[in-house]
């Protein structure tokens, strides 16, 4: 069930666009059962699911063209893995939403990820609840300011 809160024309385009009570969101992972499930349980939550990828170039170009309010991203993926993502797409927008979710532990690369400014690292296997209410709470903290 979507709820929309309103919707906005652009009058310029023509192009009525959609406000979700959650947001939107791109999903970035390498493994198609984990974008299907993903896609289907944000939507489920009211989010916007406007894209889904799996590399870190694709993350970027969907980021450019839909500036989401949240990227879900894994790092190990081949050839460009999450942490090309999350770097380029922080050059885009130093304030994008990017949550990182990982199987990886490593020290160096937790690290990379700090360094890199990503807004939460969720280590994977995670309850996908925590995950939406994660996200629910960053949102409600930009409605705040």
């Amino acid at each position: 069930m979507l709820f929309v809160l309103f919707e906005q024309t652009d009058y310029n385009s023509n192009v009525k666009k959609v406000i979700t009570m959650n947001g939107t969101v791109i999903i970035i992972d390498d493994e198609e059962d984990i974008l299907e499930l993903l896609s289907e349980y944000l939507l489920l939550a009211d989010f916007d699911v406007v894209g889904v990828a799996n590399d870190g170039l694709k993350a970027v170009n969907l980021y450019k063209e839909h500036t989401p309010d949240f990227v879900l991203m894994d790092i190990s993926m081949p050839n460009y893995d999450g942490i090309y993502g999350l770097e380029h797409i922080k050059k885009i927008n130093p304030d994008a939403k990017v949550i990182i979710l990982t199987g990886n532990s490593e020290k160096s690369i937790t690290e990379k990820l700090t360094e890199l400014n990503a807004t939460k690292i969720l280590s994977k296997p995670y309850p996908i609840e925590k995950l939406v209410n994660m996200m629910k709470s960053l949102k409600n903290t930009d409605m705040v300011l």
